[in-house]
């Protein structure tokens, strides 16, 4: 079961068991709570806050990192965005999340637009599970292959593959803007069974430093 839904069904049953010992004059308790996941693919260092509560609490968000399990209110509310150190909200969007569901939240660029949400629907197996997600705001729609397998076309800013079955070992995959010969990444990896990882686009055609385009990889869930 993927890790993050395990530990919310643990959450969801203790919680539940605390609740039928209260008093029964007490009023019910309601939970209803789910875990995101945030991936930075921006240029920028950030802090995250739900409903004006900040959720990193100890930490900055860096550029190309992610916080995973983060344990959020469900339903419909406002998340944040501001720089490290700075009081200013950078962005402020409304979010809809169901509970018990695991997603991943994407932080693009310095603007709401370029804020997105993925569901984590993962299969269990023993193989290594690899999506490929285009989160880099003015590239274009890109071509992805890995292992052996097909060419996924044409996936547009914001979008994504599905979770792609690869046994694991040492995979090459590769990164195309329509149109260019040269790939925007290509390259080896090393995967783990059990394992689901999130391979994304970001940064800017023109960007430097933090916000120059490339890749980057991260772990999804574990099984």
């Amino acid at each position: 079961m993927n890790s993050r839904l395990l530990l919310l069904c643990l959450i969801i049953a203790v919680s539940g068991f605390l609740s039928c010992k209260k008093n029964s004059d007490d009023l019910p308790v309601s939970y209803n709570s789910t875990f995101i996941g945030v991936t930075n693919a921006s240029a920028d260092t950030l802090n995250v806050y739900q409903n004006g509560t900040r959720l990193n609490i100890g930490s900055t968000l860096l550029p190309s990192g992610q916080y995973t399990n983060l344990l959020v209110k469900a339903g419909t509310n406002n998340f944040q965005f501001k720089k490290a150190g700075s009081p200013n909200t950078l962005i402020d969007t409304k979010i809809t999340l169901l509970d018990t569901v695991a997603y991943t939240l994407f932080v693009a660029g310095q603007s709401a637009d370029k804020v997105f949400l993925l569901r984590d629907t993962v299969a269990n197996d023993s193989t290594a599970k690899v999506r490929f997600v285009n989160a880099s705001p003015d590239a274009g729609s890109l071509d992805f292959s890995i292992a052996n397998g097909p060419v996924y076309k044409s996936r547009a800013f914001k979008s994504a593959t599905p979770f792609i079955s690869v046994s694991p070992g040492k995979v090459v995959y590769s990164i195309y803007r329509q149109g260019i010969a040269v790939p925007l990444a290509m390259g080896t990896l090393t995967l783990t069974k059990h394992t689901s990882y999130t391979l994304f686009t970001k940064g800017l055609v023109n960007g430097t430093g933090t916000a120059l385009l490339g890749a980057r990889i991260l772990i999804t869930s574990t099984n």
